[in-house]
């Protein structure tokens, strides 16, 4: 009697007929050499770095090498066309704010040369400086001691007699020769008490809408025990008046491109 086959073993004369109709498996072939792809060359950029990344290795020596042994250039030059215009985005050109360009901000790097120079003119010579100061403030019990003016402020001190310990000194002054006029409070200057009289300063922003030839006038008013004292510069108050020059930079400026060219 004849042994008994599994399904998966056949005779060997059927083997080839199950192989073409598909009731065996087949197994691809294998290569016996496998390849590999080649890998593309290093560009000299690329080598640059490469020889660059040994040469930091903590087991390599180090060692110094050129661009030019390399293969590369020892001086990469752009040259720029003042035709080229950057590609940006409309993304981003509709973020950007649109009007005007601002350059008020460029004048704290770049102050630009005066072009008008403005003098503020005292018409009257300074009280403190004249014989028998101090007994002309025993006399009228205030008077203006000194001033100073320029183009942004007018600024002085005030002598008056120490009648009481409660006083206020203050700054009357107009700019339309008294049709409207206006008064700031002047400060006691600590330690300036000589025992008869005290000193008190005053400071004011000196208008900047004052026409050129404009004139302020000032005088000063002294408030102790219920009295009011002035000084007045005799009737005629105290006046300062306001010039202003057109004024062309230095020569030198003019040809100032020159070292650049």
């Amino acid at each position: 009697m004849a042994p008994e086959l599994s399904s998966n073993c056949l005779p060997r004369n059927y083997s080839c007929i199950a192989g073409l109709f598909g009731s065996l498996p087949i197994e691809s072939p294998v290569s016996p050499n496998l390849r590999r792809r080649c890998k593309s060359l290093p560009t000299p950029t690329e080598r640059a770095k490469l020889e660059i990344s040994r040469s930091r290795s903590p087991t390599s020596q180090k060692k110094v090498r050129f661009a030019d042994s390399l293969g590369l250039e020892l001086i990469s030059v752009k040259h720029f066309d003042d035709t080229d215009v950057p590609e940006v985005p409309e993304r981003i050109l509709a973020k950007l704010p649109k009007g005007p360009l601002q350059l008020n901000h460029l004048d704290t790097k770049f102050p630009r040369a005066p072009t008008q120079s403005v003098f503020m003119e005292l018409q009257f010579a300074s009280p403190g400086i004249l014989p028998g100061f101090e007994q002309k403030v025993r006399e009228v019990k205030v008077m203006l001691e000194s001033v100073e003016a320029d183009e942004f402020s007018l600024s002085g001190f005030v002598r008056v007699l120490n009648l009481a310990f409660e006083k206020s000194v203050s700054l009357r002054y107009s700019l339309n020769n008294w049709i409207t006029f206006m008064d700031s409070l002047a400060s006691y200057v600590p330690n300036s008490s000589d025992g008869d009289t005290d000193k008190f300063c005053f400071k004011i922003v000196m208008p900047t809408y004052l026409e050129n030839g404009g004139t302020l006038q000032f005088a000063i008013k002294y408030c102790v025990g219920g009295e009011e004292f002035w000084d007045n510069n005799n009737g005629n108050n105290y006046k300062v008046r306001r010039h202003q020059f057109k004024i062309s930079p230095p020569r030198e400026w003019e040809n100032g491109w020159i070292h650049f060219i």
